[in-house]
């Protein structure tokens, strides 16, 4: 799916990285759909890149192409996305 991002979030407790598109979606079969989560085992080099992309769609109000779990798979009870391009 392709949104603008509205919120990117980290922790100083932990690794996992969320964020929220304008266009969120509003339900899932299995997870909470009010975030994005990319997870805390995501390998730090990976994590470091999406979150870079994810605060520079965020800095120039700019769409951004995400792949994500809409059966399951959540992470930390959020959206698991798997790709942000």
């Amino acid at each position: 799916m392709t949104g603008v991002v509205t919120q990117v979030l980290t922790y100083t407790d932990g690794n996992q990285i969320y964020f929220l598109l304008k266009n969120q979606p509003t339900s899932h079969p299995s997870c909470k759909p009010d975030l994005f989560a990319i997870d805390a085992s995501t390998p730090g080099e990976t994590r470091h890149q999406v979150l870079s992309r994810l605060l520079t769609a965020y800095a120039t109000g700019k769409p951004v192409n995400i792949g994500y779990d809409k059966e399951g798979d959540c992470a930390h009870t959020w959206i698991r996305a798997h790709r942000v391009g």
